[in-house]
């Protein structure tokens, strides 16, 4: 198909990145902000469609507000996100999801930060061996209460 010409994906890529250079003047994008603005949107053009109803001031902080989430997520690595880091993009998703940004899209960014917090891993898993452990005391105790009402009956 004619769409899948890399021809046309260029012309749509130097479409897209003049179209972001616009916005310029609203919001601060810088040349790697738009550089992966280009990707995403190439790559998921309702990114780009879902902003079109919106005015261009609009426009250019929703997808200011984007291009902060997705530098976030290509420079931090597991062990660099700090605590203050995280909450900075707990916020964008916030903000993401505030203009109109789908939810479950926003969800699934989270939680690549989120699945990135070993500590976060650490303490899921001691909750759950911890809820274990008790459960596992009171089906226990409950099993030994009716043996002694079994062994009372006999």
């Amino acid at each position: 198909m004619f769409s899948d010409h890399p021809l046309k994906l260029l012309t749509t890529s130097a479409d897209i990145h003049a179209r972001l250079g616009a916005y310029k003047h609203f919001v601060d994008l810088d040349n790697a902000q738009i550089a992966l603005l280009v990707e995403a949107i190439t790559t998921y053009p309702h990114l780009w469609n879902a902003s079109k109803k919106f005015s261009e001031r609009f426009q250019a902080w929703r997808l200011k507000i984007l291009a902060d989430m997705l530098l976030f997520l290509q420079k931090e690595s597991v062990d660099s996100v700090i605590p203050q880091r995280e909450k900075e993009f707990h916020k964008l998703c916030e903000e993401a999801i505030e203009v109109g940004f789908e939810s479950s899209w926003v969800e699934e960014m989270r939680q690549r930060v989120v699945a990135r917090d070993p500590k976060l891993g650490e303490d899921i898993a001691k909750t759950q061996i911890n809820e274990n452990s008790k459960r596992y005391v009171y089906l226990n105790s409950s099993l030994c209460n009716v043996k002694k009402e079994s062994y009372c009956l006999c």
